[in-house]
């Protein structure tokens, strides 16, 4: 991984745990210094920040 693709994945994460926050859960895809592999890995495979509170939280409604 470079640099860039570094810093746009430390983004990523930033953003998947803001929209995690509405839910409920802090730091739900790791910090941006020590990522959850499984988030990586959605990242890697190109799924938007959207895409992975849908697919993790479906129809529940935010608590926030």
């Amino acid at each position: 991984m470079n640099l860039q693709q570094a810093k746009a994945l430390r983004q990523w994460i930033r953003d998947v745990n803001q929209l995690g926050l509405k839910y409920g859960y802090e730091d739900m895809a790791g910090t941006p210094d020590d990522p959850d592999g499984e988030y990586v890995e959605r990242f890697e495979a190109g799924e938007t920040p959207a895409q992975v509170i849908a697919a993790d939280f479906g129809d529940q409604q935010p608590t926030c």
